[in-house]
Parts: C-alpha cells; structure tokens; sequence
C-alpha cells in the first residue's frame, strides 16, 4: 500500500514542481517591454544606415544630409555684378564688371570636422578662394588649417556679400586678406570672449587671391585677434551689441610682391612698396549693433621693411554706419529681409542707408624720388553714402556714390607719366546686384 502510494504522489510531486518552476522563469510583462525596446533599438540602429539621406533647398541654398545630421554637404554661390561711373577727369574707366563668381561647397563630417573649399571664377582666371578644414573638438578649442582670412581687420574678416558698400574702405587695403596657415580659436566665458591666433606664410598689405598661394621664403607671420562682447548675454541691454578687439600680426617676409592700394572705386593709388625684412601691423576695432542701426570703427598701422632698405609706416582708419528703415534688425552677418520683394503681396525687402568717412596716410618718407611721388599719393581721404536694397535674403541690389581725395608728396611734379588718378579727385557711382546662397 505504500509503495502504490509512493509510486502515486512522487510523479504529481515532480509535475507540480516542474510547473513552478516553469512559471517562476516566464518574463513580466515589464522584462518583456525592455526586451522589445532592445530589439526595436538593435534593427532601428541597421536600418538608419541604410536609410536615404535628406536633401533641402532653401533659403540657405542646397543641400544634403545624413538622417542623423552629422554629416552634410551645401552648395554656395556668389555672383556680384558691379558697374562703375567715374566723374569727369583723366580717367576713363566707366565699366560693368563681374566683381565676384564664386561657387564652392561646405558642411561637416561626423559633427566635429567642418571644411569649405570655394573657388572663384570672375576675372581673367579660375582658382581657389577659400579652402580649409576646421576641428572643433569644443566651442572653446577649435583648430583651423588651410586657406582663409588672416585674423587682423574687423572689415576684412567680414563676408564679402554682407558689408555694408560695395567695396571695402580705404583701411582694408593695409589689413592682411587671405593666407594659408594653422590658427587656433574659439569662444570663451559664455561667449563674451573669443580669440584666434595662427601662424601663417605671410602676405604683403591687402594681399588677396594668388598672393599667398606659394611661399618662397623661411619667413612666416603670427596673426592674433581678440574680441569682447560683456553684455552680449544681458537681454534688454543696449550695450547687448557692442564688441571690441584688438587685432595685429607680426612676422619676416620677403614676398617679392608689391603692395596696391586702390580706391573705392578700384583705381590704384599707391604701388611699390616690397617687404623685405619684418613687417608688423596693430589694429584696434569697434563694433556696436541695436536694432537697425550698426556702426562699425576701426584703425590700423602697418610698419613694413621694403627693398628699399627702409621702412614704410602706414596708418588708416574708418568709420561706418548703417541703418535699416524697414524695421529688420542689423548685424556683423548682413541684414534678413522680414518680408521678400513681392509686387503681388506688397512686400519690398528691406532697405538700408549707409555712410562712411575712411582715411589712409602713406609715409611720405618712402617717396624719396620724384619717380615714387608721381606714382602714388601720401594721403587719400575719402566720403561715401549709399543704399541697399535687400529684395530676398539671396538678392541685394546697391547704390553707392563715393568722393575721394587725394594728398600729394612735395616730390610730385606731374610729369606725362604720373599716375592719372592722383590729378583729380575721385567721384564714382558704383552699383551692384547680387545673388548669394
């Protein structure tokens, strides 16, 4: 009898336990919803690869992406129109003119790596503008190399479709442009301050485009510039816009490249000077944005070691304002129109009256021979107004009338070969349309 007993309730033993068993490992319904997510998590990550990437065209131009926007590619063009209309004189110039044909690509890789390569196409030849990769391994530490703007002129470092005439002032032409080299830079204190310092190749005085495309020589240039904003982050303030910096270079050079400074107009008033030993250049700057109105000074003094076995000691400065009538807000990246130019819904863009005062006074010591004196003026001082019209945020039409003054050395003598545009003074009307993306 017990051994039927045994034989009976040993298997219902081992079955209830089985059962239990079985029921402690069965997953909650929680267990079960990670379990889900994990999965739904694991496909979505091999599925994003394989998904197309998203393209745009906009405002901002066109453009291609990853779907997690790490990675993306931007077409950008800029074409500038211009017609220049010189008073009566000597000169004989009245002309229109492809300022600017540039078309280029920029974006970033994997969100740390930005890079730009533009080239430029207006003139008698084709070649690179900018071309340059930036590292931002943060906001406050970012690393550039290539080709690209010498951190010194407050007007110099601005976009070329985005500043306020036509052309850049007098006191641009002894600010370095573009070089090649490495620059170090970023944002500190929330923004309040930023900073750029670099090492580069080295270029004459206004140096633009081929000027720094080889480097022939040991020599190189060390740019810096400072900038601080205080009240950038106090909303409300009127002193939210207002910046100021110090900017300045200082190296060896033996470029074989003579300096032209031109006009606003594009004439040459100035040639001869080559660097030949050091050249230095300090550069103190302001600028100040509320609503419409933007005013932007700075001043620069340029000491350069010329062939000539001396030195040649240049100063400039300038003084800008601007303001939008139409109510859009102004800043150091240009003006967005509220409302585009639209004959069918009434919108007209946004307008903007312009002024400028610049002066550049040469070393008069560098002219020491009647020859250097009928070739280039010791002072020019130049009055400018204008208007632009911003139809889109891609098109921009300018009016500018500009009057420039020349100062003579006491060696001028006028002969046949002087530099006609010293005779007179400078009057022009310039004029742009422009189309940016």
């Amino acid at each position: 009898m017990k051994s039927s007993l045994r034989h009976t309730f040993l298997p219902l033993a081992a079955l209830l336990a089985f059962g239990s068993a079985a029921h402690a490992a069965e997953p909650t319904v929680q267990e079960q919803i990670d379990a889900l997510k994990a999965r739904i998590a694991e496909l979505d990550s091999k599925v994003r690869p394989l998904q197309r990437a998203e393209t745009t065209a906009g405002d901002k131009g066109f453009s291609l992406s990853s779907p997690d926007a790490a990675t993306s590619l931007r077409i950008r063009g800029l074409i500038q129109v211009d017609s220049r209309w010189y008073g009566e004189g000597l000169i004989n110039n009245d002309a229109i003119v492809l300022r600017r044909g540039r078309l280029g690509i920029e974006g970033k890789i994997n969100k740390t790596v930005d890079y730009t390569l533009i080239g430029e196409y207006a003139g008698s030849s084709a070649g690179i503008l900018d071309a340059f990769v930036n590292v931002a391994y943060s906001p406050e530490f970012q690393v550039k190399l290539g080709r690209f703007k010498t951190p010194v002129g407050l007007e110099q470092l601005q976009g070329d479709a985005v500043a306020l005439f036509t052309e850049r002032s007098l006191v641009s032409q002894i600010a370095p442009n573009r070089d090649i080299g490495i620059q170090l830079g970023g944002d500190l204190r929330n923004g309040t301050i930023s900073y750029a310092i670099g090492v580069f190749n080295g270029i004459q005085d206004g140096g633009d485009s081929a000027d720094s495309k080889k480097d022939t020589n040991d020599g190189k240039d060390i740019a810096a510039r400072v900038t601080f904003q205080p009240w950038v982050n106090d909303e409300g303030s009127a002193l939210a816009g207002l910046t100021f910096g110090l900017g300045g270079s200082y190296g060896l050079q033996e470029s074989g490249v003579a300096a032209a400074y031109k006009t606003d107009g594009q004439q040459t008033f100035f040639t001869g000077s080559v660097a030949a030993g050091k050249v230095s250049r300090l550069s103190p700057q302001f600028s100040y944005y509320n609503g419409g109105l933007s005013v932007l000074g700075e001043y620069i003094a340029s000491e350069v070691a010329v062939s000539a076995g001396s030195k040649l000691k240049n100063t400039g400065w300038q003084l800008a304002t601007g303001y939008v009538l139409t109510g859009e807000k102004a800043s150091y990246k240009g003006v967005q129109p509220a409302n585009d130019f639209d004959r069918a819904s009434g919108g007209i863009g946004a307008v903007e009256l312009v002024a400028r005062v610049a002066v550049v006074d040469i070393d008069d010591g560098y002219l020491t021979t009647a020859a250097l004196a009928n070739q280039s003026a010791t002072k020019a001082t130049s009055w400018s107004a204008g208007v632009n019209w911003y139809l889109s945020k891609q098109s921009r039409l300018s009016l500018d009338f500009t009057h420039t003054e020349f100062d003579l050395s006491s060696r001028w003598t006028g002969a046949s070969n002087a530099n006609n545009v010293l005779r007179n003074a400078e009057s022009a009307i310039l004029t742009r349309y422009q189309l940016n993306f």
